[in-house]
């Protein structure tokens, strides 16, 4: 071969390494933006786990801290029902909250719905009064969890 012929092959040959080189450069990037967006979305998932446990734990100071309930009951002209009845709503409450925890994560890809669906299984629908809780409180949850939960309802999901 000629002193031609033996440039140009190492040319094309450098070439195809540039291109091959560049090709794994765009791989890598692509990766690390992916794992980027999974740790995005793991910070999200915990500062959001965080949040309802702390509204979980306040609202058991109220269910179990013989100070805070005493207080709950003056507040509630010392009637036992409407304590209970606030111990109740607490609870409904936070089982919503933990079912919107699970939305959230299944909008972010994080559960499929199967996972979702079993998770909302324990959600007090079953009865009358689960149903009046959901009705009177469903406008402090987002509007696609408000609509998720509203046609599971339709669906018969918890009868």
């Amino acid at each position: 071969m000629n002193r031609q012929k033996w440039k140009d092959l190492l040319e094309a040959i450098g070439f195809l390494a540039i291109v091959g080189s560049l090709y794994f450069v765009g791989i890598e990037t692509q990766n690390g933006a992916k794992q980027t967006a999974l740790n995005t979305q793991a910070v999200e998932i915990a500062a959001y786990q965080e949040l309802t446990s702390n509204i979980s734990s306040m609202n058991a100071i109220g269910i179990q801290d013989s100070d805070a309930a005493a207080i709950l009951l003056e507040m509630y002209d010392g009637d036992p029902d409407l304590l209970g009845g606030f111990r109740l709503q607490s609870a409904f409450y936070n089982q919503f909250r933990h079912g919107d925890m699970a939305y959230f994560m299944y909008e972010r890809g994080v559960i499929d719905e199967g996972r979702l669906r079993s998770t909302l299984r324990p959600l007090p629908l079953a009865g009358s009064t689960g149903k009046e809780f959901w009705n009177r409180n469903k406008k402090n949850f987002v509007e696609r969890y408000q609509s998720y939960i509203d046609a599971l309802i339709a669906e018969g999901f918890w009868n």
